[in-house]
């Protein structure tokens, strides 16, 4: 016998032994054709990553305009002498790191195609109010529930991903997606440059950043809610052959990394957070990350690099990571 189809038998019998709970038949597992699984991959990167590339581009453009914002009058306006700015940028991260890990429960159920939008048009409107703030208070109360809104999305957007692509593509597509981070440093400088010229009703510059972009984050929310498939059953860009080879392949995919290949029997393990905290891991991993908050001030302000700069992400980041394979 042929080697080739020796190792390929002996797999197939190893993997039909383990994946017995799949729609596979017994003894035979049923490889995709690769002209049929390289369609479906590109279908899904013209169908799914250009919306979740702009949701990205939007969450760092409504978290750093605040920057922009300093520079066109927002901390002379709100009297934020000290450190207020400071705290301002800090309260931010405070519910972005708590969230983090219970909004990937939450999105389980909910559904990504309708959580992560629905986070982006509440940050929206997070970051519209932010524009008629006419105090310190009001300033950090909205920086509070902006955090608490964009807390989520990414490992929202990661755990979405997981659902359309194999383990060895995804890296791939968040690198994709992950692009956006530094572009929004452009876009929304010059943006911030034209919105900060606008003088109406009462308010003039500063405000008109936050409420412009704000209703723009709203009205792309509201677009990419009918555009998210659910799962890659419900993709209708697909035909009914690539829907079926799509979830068949995600099948294929899950062996070696879940005892069962059904979302609804998977379970949750205190196992991989005792050990995430543990003194052999934890400090391993943990890393600060720096905020793009207040880079837009740096120019105008070069000893503004005050420790509130920085945000204790580490935790919930390896945290979630190890959740996602749970879940």
């Amino acid at each position: 016998m042929d080697s080739n189809l020796l190792v390929r038998a002996l797999k197939t019998e190893e993997k039909s032994r383990e994946v017995d709970d799949t729609n596979v038949e017994p003894g035979s597992v049923q490889q995709i054709d690769p002209s049929l699984n390289q369609r479906i991959t590109w279908r899904f990167d013209t169908h799914i990553i250009p919306w979740l590339f702009g949701i990205w581009l939007l969450a760092f453009i409504d978290r750093s305009n605040i920057g922009n914002a300093r520079i066109d009058g927002l901390a002379t306006d709100l009297k934020l002498d000290g450190n207020k700015f400071n705290i301002a940028l800090t309260v931010f991260y405070i519910p972005y790191v708590l969230v983090d890990v219970p909004s990937n429960w939450v999105v389980k159920y909910f559904g990504a195609n309708r959580y992560l939008p629905g986070l982006l048009i509440a940050w929206g409107i997070v970051g519209t109010c932010t524009g008629f703030v006419k105090g310190y208070k009001g300033l950090l109360v909205c920086r509070f529930f902006l955090g608490l809104c964009e807390g989520g999305l990414l490992g929202g957007m990661i755990l979405y991903l997981s659902m359309f692509y194999r383990r060895h593509e995804l890296l791939f597509r968040i690198g994709m997606f992950y692009c956006a981070a530094p572009l929004s440093g452009a876009f929304g400088g010059l943006l911030a440059t034209g919105l900060a010229e606008i003088r109406h009703a009462g308010y003039n510059r500063w405000p008109w950043i936050f409420i412009v972009e704000g209703l723009i984050t709203i009205g792309y929310g509201l677009v990419v809610v009918f555009f998210m498939p659910a799962t890659p059953s419900d993709a209708r860009f697909l035909s009914e052959l690539e829907r079926e080879a799509a979830v068949h392949r995600m099948g294929l995919d899950a062996h070696g990394a879940t005892p069962t290949s059904k979302v609804e029997s998977e379970t949750f393990s205190w196992h991989w957070v005792l050990f995430i905290l543990s003194p052999f891991s934890f400090p391993q991993s943990f890393r600060v990350w720096d905020t793009t908050a207040s880079r837009p001030s740096y120019s105008q302000y070069p000893r503004t690099w005050q420790a509130s700069s920085r945000s204790f992400y580490a935790l919930s980041h390896q945290i979630r990571l190890k959740l996602e394979d749970q879940l």
